[in-house]
């Protein structure tokens, strides 16, 4: 397999331990992230480089054991015609205190790619090993190319100071259908440090990698880049 340097940009940012301080506090909270990225990989494609992307998202607590996110993302491809925007809805329920489970409903509208875009269906499952060890599980039927993406992913955090942490993420998929792919797909990591400036202000470096398994035509990608996030 041939391995493709690059480097991806600035997107999420800080989501587990700042946001979840803050999400104890009030029962709606809102995160807006913007950034630059070289690299955008999605579900081990490569679908755009040099791209501009901004997103924003709220988590509701609609009682102790269920929550409602809505999110709205953009991206644009800065040297290129590509081009998504996309909109989300997740319901999750907490069956035990390390056990969280839901479903997902997704649009994506695509411009200039090998991806149609079109409604996309998942489950997930995400367990707390312990306090430092996440393993989470996902399943979603892409309508846009009557496909089946399935992935299972390790995180592994470890906070370094009050207002720092690092987190590693490790993670196998298959596909189905999915654009003539089939079988196991690409392994898949990231690497961040997150930096928190303040309860509402982070930023996070990050390295990451997607590997195609069966796909021998499609090159690796390692990447690289900056997360801004601002909560209010």
């Amino acid at each position: 397999m041939k391995l493709l340097a690059g480097l991806g940009g600035i997107f999420y940012a800080c989501g587990s331990m700042v946001f979840a301080e803050i999400d104890t506090e009030i029962p709606l909270g809102i995160e807006a992230v913007t950034g630059l990225r070289t690299d955008y990989v999605h579900r081990g494609f490569q679908l755009a480089e040099s791209a501009l992307d901004f997103q924003l998202e709220t988590k509701i607590t609609l009682s102790n054991d269920n929550s409602l996110s809505l999110g709205f993302s953009h991206l644009s491809e800065s040297d290129g015609d590509f081009n998504e925007t996309s909109s989300y809805l997740e319901l999750g329920h907490s069956f035990t205190q390390n056990l969280t489970g839901g479903a997902s409903f997704t649009y994506r509208d695509r411009g200039e790619s090998i991806l149609q875009g079109g409604f996309d269906l998942g489950l997930f499952t995400s367990y707390s090993i312990n306090e430092i060890w996440r393993w989470r599980n996902e399943l979603n039927f892409d309508l846009g190319i009557d496909g089946i993406y399935l992935n299972s992913e390790l995180e592994w955090s470890k906070a370094i100071s009050d207002k720092s942490f690092v987190t590693i993420k490790g993670g196998l998929s298959w596909v189905s259908d999915y654009l003539e792919r089939d079988g196991l797909n690409d392994f898949h990591t990231r690497v961040t440090y997150t930096y928190a400036l303040s309860d509402q202000i982070s930023f996070t470096p990050f390295i990451g990698s997607s590997i195609q398994i069966d796909d021998q035509d499609a090159d690796d990608i390692l990447y690289g880049g900056l997360w801004f996030e601002v909560i209010f």
